[in-house]
């Protein structure tokens, strides 16, 4: 059996991603997190389609063990694995990397900034979709639905803001570590 070396690009992006989903752990506004910035990213430099989806979301589910069991600890009485309303989030977070699949082959400041802004979009709709179809907080009707995705706007504009933020961070430092280390560009 042949011996794989360590893929450095890889071990530096999976850092990235794993680094950026505990950063939720620091004080932050609601939905200012770096977790559609780091979906993007993986969708965007992981070289392997299944490693763009399944790392950022692997992230994003032990950063969640982590704030569920721990931080949120009195608000999930025996220790939570997924929490309800979870796979709206997770599937949410997979379309974005898909996005980031998808539309960012090149890497362009402009072509981030859109793919961050339609990901913000596309999150609020599913996971505010999720909370009206799943929940009891608003009735199954149509007003019930706008009341949700209505409530539901100073979340989008934290999280347009937040997923700026934390692509250019991202995004920024991760061109900025390739120019330094040629070893971390794509062969």
């Amino acid at each position: 059996m042949k011996k794989e070396k360590f893929n450095l690009r890889f071990g530096v992006l999976a850092l990235v991603v794993l680094t950026a989903a505990m950063s939720r752990l620091l004080p932050h506004p609601p939905n200012v997190t770096p977790v559609g910035a780091m979906a993007i990213f993986g969708g965007a430099y992981f070289t392997s389609r299944w490693q763009s989806v399944l790392m950022p979301l692997a992230a994003l589910w032990l950063s969640d063990l982590v704030l569920n069991n721990v931080i949120y600890k009195a608000f999930f009485p025996t220790f939570t694995v997924f929490y309800e309303g979870a796979a709206w989030i997770y599937g949410a977070f997979a379309l974005v990397a898909v996005l980031g699949i998808v539309f960012l082959k090149k890497i362009k400041t402009i072509n981030v900034v859109a793919v961050s802004l339609v990901a913000s979009v596309l999150f609020f709709l599913i996971t505010n979709f999720g909370v009206w179809a799943s929940g009891t907080m608003y009735p199954k009707t149509g007003v019930g639905l706008v009341a949700c995705y209505t409530a539901g706007l100073p979340y989008l504009l934290n999280t347009l803001g937040g997923d700026l933020l934390w692509c250019s961070v991202l995004f920024g430092g991760f061109e900025w570590a390739k120019k330094q280390f040629p070893s971390l560009a794509t062969a």
